[in-house]
């Protein structure tokens, strides 16, 4: 089972609230997210980390923060079988974790953009794109199948977009089959899961 925490952003913490909150995590961490320049960022990345706890207590996992580890494309990690991905974007957060196999998660907030589809789609995903009803929200749609595969590999932003082809709901991906399933937090969202494990997905809705 794939289990997905998130959370909306709605007011900004006082000093009093970030000290509180900070002081949950090790120094290491607490180090990290203060080098973060806007204070939303801040908050952001603090959140991401809360709801990571919540995922540990849920699976009633032996684990602590300080034994965070991070891979050669900065991916953190725990040594044993629990995976997990966090992503934000706009005032939202969500964590997403699983006892067996990887996982990534994306979310994006949708406004209106415009991108040459060539540098980031392959001819599949444009056609699919340019078939749909609302193209411009079918390119976030698309945008997080890719991020979400990238951040289950663990290359992220070190492989380029085009180099992957989301056209599919079963992605091959570096040897590793990845299955692609979409979530709904909120209408003015996209977001997707890659797992290299098919599941069940719980989507919950915290304060943190």
């Amino acid at each position: 089972m794939i289990v997905c925490y998130h959370t909306q952003i709605t007011k900004n913490w006082t000093d009093d609230d970030l000290h509180h909150k900070l002081a949950l995590l090790p120094q290491t961490l607490q180090d990290k997210i203060i080098s973060k320049r806007q204070p939303l960022d801040v908050q952001l990345s603090v959140t991401g980390i809360l709801l990571l706890l919540r995922l540990i207590d849920h699976f009633k996992l032996d684990l602590k923060l300080d034994g965070l580890q991070y891979d050669e494309y900065q991916r953190p990690y725990f040594n044993g079988d629990f995976d997990f991905n966090i992503s934000h974007s706009g005032n939202r957060v969500i964590c997403c974790g699983a006892t067996t196999g990887k996982v990534g998660i994306d979310i994006e907030q949708i406004s209106t953009i415009n991108i040459n589809y060539d540098d980031y789609f392959t001819i599949a995903e444009q056609q699919n794109i340019r078939a749909a009803k609302n193209t411009n929200n079918e390119v976030f749609k698309y945008w997080t199948r890719k991020e979400a595969v990238l951040k289950a590999a663990g290359t992220g932003i070190f492989t380029p977009l085009l180099d992957i082809d989301v056209s599919v709901h079963k992605v091959v991906f570096q040897d590793r089959v990845y299955h692609l399933l979409p979530i709904d937090i909120d209408a003015d969202f996209a977001g997707c899961i890659a797992c290299s494990v098919l599941q069940e997905v719980v989507l919950k809705e915290l304060d943190v």
